[in-house]
Formats: structure tokens, sequence, C-alpha cells
């Protein structure tokens, strides 16, 4: 053995050694890359037959694809069927095999209302799946159980799957709940709606197996409702092995740029993955240059986008409500209400790589919101970045996460899911505690705790009421557990778990007891190795003192003996005396007391030198061929068994340690060793393989031919490994002593005819035989064995010239003429010449002419060996054939007989005679026969038997023939057609006349008095005189016929009093009145009037529109919404005509009412309204006191003074009349008595309460008795009113907001006093005389204010009124004299 194999050895023997230190196990064979599945939720309804079809095969070649693939991206395969209202059964496996075979087993089911348990089967996939798996939904129909979309939702963000749509069907409405829902939980998994068509169904399985990978990344989700163009920057960074661009909607159309600003097409590697012209387009990009990318999409409706990537770089996110430092304590989603903290995990960033920021983006790819993200204390080593505290909107909401690689491009990633907030509920948090738990004495002991909880809380153990531990914060439910590592009897108790959040408090409550006596706990066994016929001693040791009872088993069986060659000892070991190999395996040692028991397993490895059986010990194979060696091994151990091949050792071993070489070549000849080595030895064993290459053979010369008397020689040239032998046979005989087997060669000496024959040669070796046939024909020279001879036949006769000849090969016989003029075919004048099967030349009747007479025919027969001749001489007899003359052209009129003879007068032998016709061979039958004379007789000549007519009189002898020309005259006939035509005004038509007969007629057109010609009457543009009766007349020189004709002209509409070039009409009316548009039509057929309103059609009869019968419209009750384009259209075959009226309402102004009168501050700003309706809108003027202050419909009159009293009168005026308001301002003041209190008020507020400050004639006012500041400067109060008090006072409010004013005028009333007399207001007497007719003056003189009012009495009767401005005085005269009282009256 050399070197190298006894280094093998030594390796292989350690690895032995190691492998059987330890226990045998099961090892899981390979490694899964990832944990998704993919899942199919299938509608099986009967309408989905087609579908499920295209599936099946479909899952055939995705699987095969996804298998195929380095890193596998499915786990696990799921399958859930619906059909209304049942869902399932649902089936999981990891077997591909077993996932298409479930597949196959669905069958549709027929019925069944449009909507669909979808959602529910959506639902079902998603509890039994793994997270970020591939969830595929085949249905036509919308959903039925949509309610249950808030459940998806949430297992969608919990699980991270994503959820794709292949419809072929929607029951019609796409705003249906049904449907949206779909569309909702397609959004928040970033998966996609495909609308198509059943034969489609097949092209997106196709993107399927594309799409489903390992390592799939998100860049960009948007979903829109509408039609329209967007385009997108997009960074590709160098991890992004590919990129997929998804668009779903009408029209889809991508426009993909690279960052240097060019579009990206087929030929720089973009691959369209699906193209669905309607529905759906996906394009993908295998190793895109990195940077920024610009993206144009387009759809013509509602549509999605998503742009995928493959890359090991992404990152999860997490929610808390509180900064956490692991990521297993955050929840999928945030609390609404709640600030968020998000906590995100990275894979594939490593410093100096960064996250830079973290958008939050809405499903139409909106930006929301963008975040700084600090840099962690590690520098992101640890792949955990921390975004600090923010609020979450109320909408859903993408995760755009972006920053830099370590080699400084930019990247950006985009959560695989929306999300949304969880709304959290008013229960307390749940809490549940084990009744009891049970421990042992200085074991360890575990007190568990479940919480359910949607809100933060924060968790606690108590023990006898006091706390133990410290207080932990969790963000969703947990199951939390307090541990004691050794129990005693002082921690026996109540132990209490308390939950405590927002929503309230949970608690629950158990009891602990603690047992004296623990289980007995066993040390970890000692695997034992030992020789066949040695002693073997297997231990089992438990820990500590605890009484136990300890029981050895055997396959089961116990073993308790002790003594034999298997016995317990004292010590409880287990001892096995003359150990053999059978003896090898696990024994299983077990310990119990009272309170439990505990197991372990012993192994006993027996070690028994390996001995090796090789079969076959030789053998051979040939090239391409497999072959087998098997190598039985024994041992104990089972001994490991390697196979060498000279110095090479090979690893093509089955389990059975058989070794397998396919597709051999010649190098794999040789020794081949089989090596069985275990910790006891090692025994090998080779054997001898040799290549052997089956013979293959080929012959020189298939077909070997000599004379007889030659000598022929016969060769097979042959090849294989080992050279094979080449032996001769020919049939079952091998009498040839004249082979040489190496060369492969036979000679045959003195050729007979009887040698002729097949000879095989056969080729032999170790590996096989082949063989080939060579043909060994002996010739001769031709020779006759009947002759052709003289022949004399008539014309007509047949005659045959004999001519047989024997030979080998068979002699070929062949005719000619002896004068070299051909004799078969059309050249040689006579094609019925033909050379028989036997070799006979044979010459038919009919081709047996004069010109044969004493031509000389030879036969030659010929082969390789020679060739002879004969001779024959022909002798013919015979006449042609004679006609007699007649007329060249005969005339009969059609319907009458006629006849065409043919007259014989010789031929030999007797002619046959044929007609023609036009060329045409003549049927004969019905009105066409043969008389016996050869004359052709047609009875009741038609226009059809015109033309020239050949008779043929034919023989072998000759031809001869004559010609007739036939004319068929028939009378004029018109064909029939219309007798009535219908033209309209204006337009063309044209009057069909077409006439038959022989010779052709001419045709004639009349009306009344005038004639036209022609075969056809065209008017070109007619009119109502155009209409009448027409004849048409066809004439010819064996007759005339004529039709009579009507014509009609329908004439185009017309509008009475309008003419063709008014397009519009203007027209007014009042609101209320009745309005009729004129619509008077004449036409021919009575024209179809038909009114509409801007467009509309007006119905005939309605409540305020009345067609009348004349055509015009009537509207009853003009209203303003009647002001509108009315359309009156007349339409009747000849044409249509309409005219347009512009119908405009109007109604006077009316003035909505207003207060007849306004009070104002002075200062103040006063607006008086003037609200009017009207058509046409009303023209607004306002008066003040009769003159023009303004045109706005509000009179706004800001800071009023005593100028602005008095009258204001809003007019409004239009076309249809005009209305007026009168509104009185009166300019309000603050009067007080002389003497009297008086308070200002000035209400104010304002944030923060503004200081008030009192002004009068713009100085501020101190606060003294006379002037006083009340309720903080809100009120002035005047303690007694004085002259000097009156004028202009203003309160001023200022904050830091700013200032506001307000005016007050106070006026003091002084009370009214009479000159010379008393303000005590007493009545003041005196007396005057005057004479009679005299003339005497009294003067009655006050002050006060307002200006008093004086009044003069006479005799206790008001005499004179007059309002006095510097005094009062009265005049009186006449005859008389009388006694005045002067009384002081005062306005308050």
């Amino acid at each position: 053995m050399n070197k190298f194999i006894v280094s093998f050895l030594i390796l292989a023997l350690t690895t032995s050694a190691l492998s059987s230190s330890v226990s045998p196990v099961k090892r899981h064979s390979g490694a899964d890359d990832s944990a998704s599945t993919l899942a199919f939720v299938f509608d099986v309804t009967g309408s989905m037959y087609d579908d499920l079809k295209q599936v099946i095969d479909g899952a055939s070649r995705i699987l095969e694809r996804t298998l195929s693939r380095r890193t596998r991206p499915i786990k696990n395969f799921v399958l859930v069927p619906f059909h209304d209202p049942d869902i399932g059964p649902v089936s999981i496996t990891t077997d591909p095999k077993k996932f298409q075979k479930d597949l196959q087993e669905l069958f549709v089911q027929g019925g069944g209302d449009c909507p669909e348990m979808s959602i529910g089967a959506i639902k079902k996939a998603l509890e039994v799946s793994l997270p970020g798996s591939f969830i595929y939904v085949f249905t036509d129909a919308r959903a039925k159980d949509y309610r249950l979309k808030r459940d998806v939702l949430q297992l969608v963000q919990l699980r991270q799957s994503q959820v794709v749509f292949v419809l072929t069907g929607d029951c019609g409405d796409r705003s249906q709940p049904g449907y949206r829902a779909y569309e909702e939980i397609a959004a928040t998994s970033s998966g996609q709606i495909f609308h198509l068509d059943k034969q489609q169904v097949n092209e997106v399985l196709k993107w399927v197996e594309e799409t489903v990978q390992a390592m799939k990344v998100h860049l960009l989700s948007s979903d829109h409702e509408t039609a329209q163009e967007t385009q997108w920057e997009v960074s590709f960074d160098p991890s992004l092995k590919e990129v997929t661009v998804s668009l779903s909607g009408p029209a889809p159309q991508i426009e993909l740029r690279d960052p240097l600003g060019r579009v990206v097409g087929e030929r720089q590697g973009l691959t369209e993955l699906l193209n669905i012209p309607n529905s759906a387009r996906v394009v993908n990009l295998k190793n895109p240059r990195p940077g920024p990318w610009t993206l144009k999409v387009g759809c013509g409706g509602r549509h999605t986008l998503r742009v995928t990537g493959v890359s090991n770089l992404d990152f999860r996110a997490g929610f808390s409500s509180v900064p956490v430092t692991e990521f297993s304590r955050t929840r999928e989603r945030p609390i609404k209400g709640v600030p968020a903290h998000v906590m995100l995990k990275c894979s594939g960033l490593k410093p100096p790589g960064l996250v830079t920021n973290m958008e939050l983006v809405s499903l139409g790819g909106r930006s929301l919101r963008t975040i700084p993200v600090p840099l962690p204390d590690d520098g992101g080593s640890g792949g955990i970045w921390r975004i600090p505290e923010f609020r979450t909107p109320s909408q859903s909401f993408f995760l755009k996460v972006s920053g830099n690689d370590g080699d400084g491009y930019n990247f950006q990633r985009l959560s695989s899911v929306s999300y949304t907030n969880i709304i959290p509920g008013k229960q307390p948090p749940q809490v549940n505690m084990p009744t009891v738990v049970r421990g042992f004495y200085m074991q360890p002991v575990t007190i568990d705790c479940s919480v359910e909880s949607d809100l933060p809380y924060r968790l606690r153990f108590t023990k006898g009421g006091s706390t133990i531990g410290e207080e932990r914060t969790y963000e969703s439910s947990v199951k939390a557990s307090w541990e004691i590592p050794h129990a005693s009897g002082s921690d026996e108790g109540a132990y209490e778990c308390v939950a405590q959040s927002t929503a309230g408090m949970g608690r629950a409550l158990t009891q602990l007891t603690i047992r004296g006596t623990p289980p007995p706990v066993l040390h970890p066994p000692v695997n034992v190795t030992s020789f066949p016929g040695t002693v073997a001693v297997l231990s089992c040791q438990v820990q500590g003192s605890v009484r136990h009872n300890l029981t050895w088993y055997r396959t089961g069986t116990a073993l308790s003996s002790r003594s034999g060659r298997v016995k317990v000892l004292a010590n409880s070991s287990l001892e096995i005396s003359w150990v053999r190999s059978q003896d090898a395996g696990p024994y299983q040692c077990r310990a119990t007391n009272t309170n439990g028991e505990s197991q372990a397993v012993v192994w006993l490895v027996v070690l028994e030198a390996p001995s090796v059986v090789v079969s076959p010990q030789t053998q051979s194979f040939s090239l391409g061929a497999e072959f087998h060696i098997s190598c039985s091994a024994s041992g104990s151990p089972p001994p490991k068994v390697f196979w060498s091949h000279g110095n090479i050792f090979l690893m093509s071993i089955s389990e059975s340690g058989t070794l397998t070489v396919q597709g051999a070549v010649p190098e794999d000849a040789g020794n081949y060793t089989c090596l069985a080595t275990n910790e006891a030895g090692t025994a090998s064993q080779s054997v001898s393989v040799s290549y052997a290459e089956p013979p293959s053979i080929s012959v020189a010369q298939q077909v070997v031919m000599v004379i007889a008397g030659e000598d022929a020689s016969l060769e097979c040239q042959a090849s294989g490994t080992p050279p094979p032998l080449v032996k001769w046979q020919k049939g079952k005989y091998f009498p040839f002593a004249e082979q040489n087997v190496h060369r492969g060669s036979l000679r045959i000496r003195g050729v007979q005819e009887l040698d002729s024959g097949d000879y095989t040669c056969v080729a032999s070796n170790i590996a096989g035989s082949a063989s080939a046939v060579v043909i060994l024909q002996v010739g001769a020279a031709p020779t006759f064995s009947e002759s052709p001879v003289d022949i004399a036949a008539g014309v007509g006769d047949n005659i045959t010239l004999p001519c047989i000849a024997r030979g080998f090969p068979t002699p070929s016989l062949t005719w000619r003429r002896q004068d070299g003029r051909p004799i078969f075919g059309k050249s040689s004048g006579h094609v019925g010449t033909s050379q028989l099967s036997s070799g006979a030349l044979q010459i038919q009747s009919e081709f047996v002419y004069l010109s044969l007479n004493r031509c000389v025919y030879v036969c030659e027969a010929k082969n390789q060996f020679g060739s002879i001749k004969a001779l024959a001489r022909v002798t013919v007899t015979g006449l042609a054939p004679l006609l007699v003359q007649g007329a060249p052209a005969v005339t009969v009129m059609i319907g009458q007989p006629l006849n065409l003879p043919c007259m014989l007068l010789d031929g030999i032998p007797f002619p046959d005679r044929v007609w023609t016709h036009n060329g045409k061979q003549v049927r004969v039958g019905g009105r066409v026969f043969l008389r016996s004379d050869g004359s052709l007789h047609v009875d009741r000549a038609g226009a059809g038997d015109a033309g020239t007519y050949v008779c043929t009189a034919i023989n072998v002898a000759g031809s001869a023939n004559i010609t007739v020309t036939v004319e068929v005259h028939a009378p004029p006939d018109i064909k029939a057609g219309p007798l009535h035509y219908t033209a309209n005004e204006g337009t063309p038509i044209s009057l069909f006349c077409e006439a038959s007969g022989f010779p052709k007629p001419t045709i004639v057109w009349s009306k009344v008095h005038h004639s036209y010609s022609g075969g056809s009457l065209y008017i070109p543009s007619p009119t109502a005189e155009d209409a009448g009766v027409y004849v048409c007349t066809a004439t010819s020189a064996v007759g005339y016929t004529s039709r009579e004709m009507h014509l009609s002209v329908n004439s185009k509409p017309r509008i009475a009093g309008a003419d063709g070039s008014q397009a519009m009409v203007k027209m007014a009316a009042e609101v209320g009145s009745e309005v009729i548009l004129p619509c008077e039509v004449h036409g021919s057929p009575t024209p179809l009037v038909t009114w509409s309103r801007n467009g509309q059609p007006i119905p005939p009869v309605t409540a305020w529109f009345t067609i009348l019968p004349s055509g015009s419209l009537k509207i009853s009750d003009v209203r303003l919404i009647d002001s509108k384009f009315y359309t009156c259209s007349a339409a009747n075959p000849a044409g249509n005509v309409s005219l347009t009226y512009n119908l405009q309402v109007q109604a006077k102004p009316r003035i909505q009412p207003a207060p007849p009168s306004l009070k104002a501050l002075i200062g103040q700003t006063v607006v008086l309204p003037c609200v009017v309706q009207g058509e046409p809108s009303p023209q607004i003027s306002w008066l003040h006191n009769g003159l023009l202050v303004s045109s706005d419909r509000m009179l706004k009159i800001q800071a009023v003074q005593h100028s602005d009293s008095g009258t204001y009168s809003c007019v409004a005026k239009n076309s249809a009349g005009e209305d007026t308001i009168e509104i009185v301002l009166n300019i309000l003041e603050v009067t007080v008595v002389l003497g009297f209190p008086a308070v200002l008020h000035c209400e104010v507020e304002g944030i923060p309460l503004p200081t008030i400050t009192w002004l009068k004639e713009n100085q501020p006012i101190v606060s003294s008795p006379q002037l006083t500041y009340t309720q903080g400067g809100q009120s002035l109060r005047v303690a007694a009113a004085r002259g000097e008090d009156a004028g202009t006072y203003t309160c001023r409010a200022t904050n830091p907001a700013g200032t506001a004013h307000r005016h007050h005028t106070l006026r003091i009333m002084v009370p009214p006093q009479i000159e010379g007399d008393s303000t005590t207001l007493s009545f003041g007497k005196r007396e005057e005389k005057v004479r009679i007719n005299g003339t005497m003056t009294l003067s009655c003189l006050a002050k006060g204010f307002p200006e008093p009012v004086t009044q003069w009495f006479k005799d206790g009767q008001v005499r004179i009124y007059v309002l006095c401005l510097s005094g009062c005085s009265i005049v009186m005269s006449g005859p008389h004299c009388m006694i005045v009282s002067v009384t002081l009256l005062f306005m308050q």
C-alpha cells in the first residue's frame, strides 16, 4: 500500500475515533437559507377551470426554478382553496411534490354567486404562513367577507408578507367594498392587483417564477386613483444585484434612465417579465449601474407601482412608546395617540456606512415627514439605529430609510408593508398564572406569568404584598417569569404578578409549594468502547445523595440479573463479560423515587476489525457506459468504506458501499481498491476493470458481381477493443476455407450461379459482436426467348410486337424506329404507343395511321455483359373521312327549332362525328340531340345558342370538319327593376332601364312632351318640377317594348320667416308670462319637428313646454331658469334645417326688506344693506338726502359723524323696471342734564387683558372725583355734569397684540330760562295796555340747551308756535286789548 493510502487511513481513523466518542445523532441534511412560505389561495368555483389548469402547469415551473437557486427562498408550501361558503381544507407541506399533488387533486365546483369568501381564505393563509411570505390569490370575483379586512391587515403587518391578486374577473363593479378590500390589502402588503383574461394566467405565473427570491428588498411603492404620469428619483446602490419595476393598471408605460440620463432598453439589459397590454407591465434589470436613476411611469386609469430589488442590505422596524434597548421588546405597529420611538435593525450595512434619514411616506408615495437619524454610540457596527420620539400620522404610511453605504453611495429602502396605528382598547392587561407551582427543596423553580395587552405596561412580581425584583416595562404581550435558583421552605407562599397600563391594572395569583425530596438527577453518561471477548462496565451515577432505585434497560427490556454474562453490580453499574459485536448499541439507565425519575443513555461501542468482500472480481465496460462495483464491509463499529483508483480516492459511493462510475471513459480502466476502516483495524480488496469497445463493422463493397467462372473477393473492415475476429457465413453454413479472420476477407474461386446470395461477416470480441452483409451476384449476357416478327394491319387495328430477353442482371429492353424518329411521347405524333411490362411494343387502334405503313421497329436487349437486337416491319392500310359542305351561316328566331346538318361522304374505318360550340364540345341531352345522320338539332333556340358550331369527323386515317355560324334573333326585353323612385331635392338620381335583345335595341326616355336617349336617365339636381311619370322604350329590328316609371321628389324643410343665413334669433320675455317661439315648417314629405334646450331634447308635452301643431314652442309661466338656447329642428328624407332662439327672461328688480331706521354712535362704522334680485342684474344707486353717494350694493360709512344722519335711498334699476327702499340713519349721543351724573361705557376683550385709557379731545384723563374710572376702566363716571364736561371722549384699549378705540360724544342739557324771571319755572305775570287798533309788542326771551321751544297762549289757547333762535316776540294789531301770560316750557 503506497504512502498516499496510508496518510488517508490515518485521517479516516482519526475521524472515526472522534465520532465514536459521542452518542450517534441524526443530523439534518442541508440548511435552509430562509424561512418563507409560498402560498396559493385559489377560488375553486366552476368558472375557474381554465385558471386552475394553468396554475397546476405553472406551479411545476415555479417550484423547479425556486429549488434550483443557490439560496432557496421557500421553506414550505401552503394551498388554501375556497368556495362559498367553505374554506379549505388547508394543505401545508415542505415537500414540493406533495404541494404539486395537492394542486392536481383540486377540482372546481359549479355555481355560486359572484362574491366569494376570499378574505377569510387569505386570513387562513397568513395565519399558517411564515413571516416574509409570498401569497398569491387567484379568483374571478370580489370579496363577500370583506368585513374581515381589518384582521387581514393586522396579520399582514405582523407577518410582513406580500399579497398579490391575480383577477380574471371582479363582478363588474370596482367601487364595491368587496373589491376595495383587495386594494387595501395589496397596498398595505406592497402587493398588487393584476387584471387579465383567463388565457393570460400563465403569463403571470412566469413572472412569479422570477419574483419569488431570497433577499428581496423594497425601494418604492405608490398607489394612484386616477390616470397620470409620474416621475421618481431612485438611488441604486452597488449591493442591488437586480431591480424589478412592476406597474399594474390600464395602458401601462415604463421608462428607466440611468445616472447618465440615458434611456435603458433591451440592448442595455432591460428584460420584460410580463406585458399584458391593458393591465400590467413588469421589467427587470440585472446589475444596474450605482447612482441616481430616473423612473417615469404612466397609466390610463387607477394604477399601482412597485419597485423591488435583490440585495443583502435591508432593515426591519420596531415601534415602542418608550426607548428600549432590545429589538425583541418592540412591537410591529405604533399606538394611536402615544408618542412613538422606532428601532431600526439594519442588515448588510457596516461602518463607515450610515443611516442618515427616516422618512414617513404615504401610500401614494408622497413624503409626510422626514426625521434625521442620530449616529449610535457604536457607530452602527451593531446594526441598531434608534429614532427619537415623534408622532405618527393617522393615515397608513411606509417607512423609507436612506443613507450612505461603506463606499459612499446613496441607498434607499422601503418597509415591506405599510403601518397603521393600533387603536388602544379600554381593557386593562389580562394576566394569567397557574393556580399552584410545585418545587423541590434546593432545586431551581420558575414561576411563569403571561400578559396580554395592546398598550405598554409595567410588570412586577410581589410576595406577601412586597415587590420582589425590579419592575420592568413591556411594549406588548409577553410571557415573563420569576426564577428561584435554590428553593427552600422560606420561598413558599403566595406570589402575585401585577401589570399596570394606562387602561388599568391586571393581576394574577399563584401558590408556591416546596417538597422535601427532589427526583433523582443523573450525571451526564460516559460512553464505553470495548473489544470482542473483553469485559465492559457501563456506569450511571446519580447527583447527590437522593434515595433512588436504578434500573438498566436494553431495547425496552429490564436487565436486573446479578449474575451471568450481563449483570448489575453492587454499585448499580452494568457489567458485560465476553463482549460480542451484537452487544453494541444504546443502554438506558433509569433512576426513580417517589417524586419522579431521570433517564440517561449509555452507548456501548464494540470494536471489531472490518472484513471486505468485493464483487464482481473482474468486469469490462464500454465508452459512456455505467458500471458498479459492490463492496460489502462488516465490523464494529460499522466501518467507513473508501474506494481508490490508482492513487486517487473516489467519492461516488452509495450508503451500501457500492462504487458507481457513470459515463465511463478508457482512462477508467485499471485496479479499484475498496478500503474499510474502523477503530479496530483496516481491510481492503481490489478488483480489475478493463475497457472494452464493442466491434463496429463496415463492408468495402455492398454488392459484388462477377461473371460465371471468375474468382470473387468479399471484404469486411472491423474495429474494436480488443481487436475483433471476423468470420464469414452464408445462411447457417461456414464452408469457407479461404477466409482471413484478422483482415476480414473471403475469396471464392470459379464462381458458379449457385454461389450467388447473401454472405454475412461477423466481428466478435469480449464486448460484443457486430455483423454486415455482402451480396454476391453471378452475371450472364442477354438472349432472346421471344423475338419480334413482321406484321400487317388495317387502319384502326391494334398492333402488338413481342420482345422477351433473359440474362443477369435482367437486360433492359428498348424500342426505336430504324429511321431514327421517336416512337413514344407527343413528339412522336402518336401518343398511343407504349411498351408493356413484358417488353412488347403496343400501338393502340386509334393511333394506327397510314403514315405507319412500312415502318421498321428495332428491339434491343442490354446488360453489362452484352447486348442483342431484333427487327420487325409494320404494314398499314385505310381511308380518311370526307364531309358535305353546307351554308356557312344560319339565322333563327329565339324559341324556334335549330337544325345543323353534318353529312358524311366517305371514310374507312367509319369515322366518329363530334360537334363543338364556341370551342367547347356540345353536351347532348334535353333539348339538344344528334340525329342518326350526324346533324345537330336544338329545340327552342335561345340566346345562348348563338355562336360558331364545328362538326368534326375522325378516324384513324385522318379527320375533316365543317363550320356554321348561328345567329339567334330576340325582340327587345326590359329587365325588371323598380317602378317607383324617390329622390331628395338637390341629390342626383338615376332611373335605370336595361334592355336585352338581338340585335341590340336602342333606348329612348319620354316624359309628357320631352324625350331623352340613353340606357339610364340621370337627373343631376332634382326639383319638384322633375317629379312625374317617365316612359322607357326599347326598339330593335325585330320589335319594341316600353315601361313606365314614377319619380317622386322630396323637398327640403324650410322654416317660415327664416332665411338660410340666420343662425340665431334673440327674444325677451317677462317672468311669469307666456311666450311662443315660432317654427312653422314647410317641406315634402311633412318634416318632423323637434325642439331642444341647450342641446337636451324637449318632450312634446310637459308642464311648462308644449309643441304646437304648427311646430312652434309654447312656454307657460316663464321662469328665470328658462333663459337658455332653444333650437327648432325640422327633418325629412330630403334634409334638415334648424333655427335657434336665445331666450332672455327678465325680472324687475326686487330689494329685500331692510330696517327702516338705524342708530349709530359717533365714530362707529355703519353698513347699510341693499340686497336686490333681478334679471338682468340691476344697477344700484345710493342717495343721501337726494344726492348720489355710491353705486355699491352695500353702503359702508366709516366713523359716522352728525353730518351722516338723514335718509338714505337704495335705487335698483334694470331694463324690466326699478325698486327703492329708504333707511333713516340717526346719530346717537350721550346726553345729561346740567348738574346730573353720567356714565360712559367701554366693554373690552383681548388676550392678555388690555389696558384702558380715557381721553377727552385727545388728552388723557386722570381719574378724579369729577371724572372717575370704574370697572377697571371699562366705565367713566361724570359726577355732576358741567358745561365744560361736554365734548368728545375716546376709550383706548391696548395690549401687546395691538390697540382699539371707541368714541363717545357727551352733550350737556341746560334747562330753559326766560330773561328777567326766575329759573324756578314759575310763571311771571304782567299787564300791558294798548289802544284799539293799536300795535303792541310783547317780548319773551328764553335761554337753554338745546334751544327752547316758545309758545304763546291767549286765553289758554295756543296762539303761535315758534322755535326761537335768539328770543321770541309777538306783534299784535287791531281794535282789541288782551292780557298775556307767558309760560316757559323746555325739553328734557
